[in-house]
């Protein structure tokens, strides 16, 4: 507080608000002049308004930069203790913090909204890589889903892949069913075959034995007309 307050006046809220914009934590905090000096010795206030001007640094920081360092603590790209805004926390630091994390946080967003999208909602908890990976297979495991159900093209891939095997496996069985009709047919030509054969050699058969039969008779006959003729010669 400087002598101009002290004769002046204002609150202490007032007071801190304007200290609070030269305040730096990197510099011992509220910055102090020869006047502030004297103002907080005449008023015994320094102490109060020290507090009070942490506090309004504090608050200001918050309005400043808290939406965006909350932000950053959602996507994991800062911890706990970086997240935090106390009166230890300069602005340029914050600064340097955000700018440092910045494409990093565009592209977790855009990943955020391209989930958000399509309906998967991540692990708060886990990393970029983490989420990017289990976004991956969600998307996969729907797709596979999606092809699987009537109509899917990999529905329709085992349809078609079923017919073919189908289709296939006719063209085997008529080839061998042709198989077996050309042996069956073979073996039938044979029988025929070795049925003539038996049919020719007994009519063969018979043929002989009729001929050895009609040699006979005439052998006979021969015979009988020679004994005939013999008989005739005595009488």
């Amino acid at each position: 507080m400087s002598l101009t307050d002290v004769l002046f006046g204002g609150s202490t809220a007032q007071h801190a608000q304007r200290e609070m914009l030269t305040y730096d934590p990197r510099l011992g905090g509220r910055q102090k002049e020869f006047g502030d000096h004297v103002g907080d010795l005449l008023t015994w206030q320094g102490n109060t308004l020290d507090k009070a001007t942490e506090d309004a640094y504090v608050q200001d920081l918050n309005d400043t930069y808290g939406n965006k360092i909350k932000e950053l603590r959602k996507y994991n790209l800062i911890n706990d203790e970086e997240a935090k805004l106390t009166k230890d926390k300069s602005r340029i630091d914050l600064d340097k913090l955000i700018e440092q994390h910045a494409q990093d946080l565009k592209i977790n967003q855009s990943l955020n909204f391209d989930m958000a999208k399509e309906g998967f909602i991540p692990d708060q908890a886990s990393t970029y890589q983490e989420k990017l990976k289990n976004f991956n297979t969600f998307k996969n495991d729907r797709a596979r889903t999606k092809s699987e159900e009537f109509g899917g093209s990999r529905e329709v891939e085992r349809h078609n892949r079923s017919r073919e095997d189908q289709a296939r496996t006719d063209a085997q069985n008529l080839l061998a069913n042709q198989t077996n009709l050309q042996m069956l047919q073979f073996e039938n030509s044979a029988a025929d075959r070795a049925s003539q054969r038996r049919i020719d050699n007994r009519r063969m058969d018979l043929q002989e034995s009729r001929d050895a039969r009609k040699g006979q008779r005439e052998m006979l006959m021969l015979i009988m007309a020679g004994l005939d003729n013999i008989g005739k010669g005595f009488a």
